[in-house]
């Protein structure tokens, strides 16, 4: 079975220029599954319409030469999605594979020198 977090959406009535109207009211992690997101939207009560969105990937797209280059990434709760929405805008939509092999080499050093 696919991990990947699951968030609960409720509709409501949408406003004036709004096309679509889903409000997110509820965030499980990975190590939940469908059952225990409905069993938590039946413990709250309340009658509506909802949806529950599981989210298990997201896609990294840049062009690179010329071409559309794709990158997934494991999204397993809100707060890690979140942060990786935080290194995008960070490094302006460019992955930053370079700064992270620098980094990875330099850890490297310093760590076979201290042995």
């Amino acid at each position: 079975m696919p991990h990947g977090f699951f968030t609960v959406e409720q509709w409501q009535h949408p406003q004036t220029g709004v096309t679509t109207q889903w409000i997110p009211i509820l965030h499980l992690d990975a190590y939940q599954s469908l059952t225990k997101a409905i069993a938590a939207l039946e413990k709250r009560g309340k009658p509506g319409l909802y949806r529950i969105v599981q989210m298990q990937r997201c896609v990294w797209a840049e062009l690179e030469k010329g071409k559309l280059r794709l990158h997934g990434s494991h999204a397993s709760s809100a707060k890690s999605l979140a942060q990786i929405v935080e290194i995008y805008e960070r490094e302006g939509g460019r992955r930053p594979v370079e700064k992270a092999r620098r980094e990875r080499a330099v850890v490297k050093v310093n760590t076979s020198k201290s042995q």
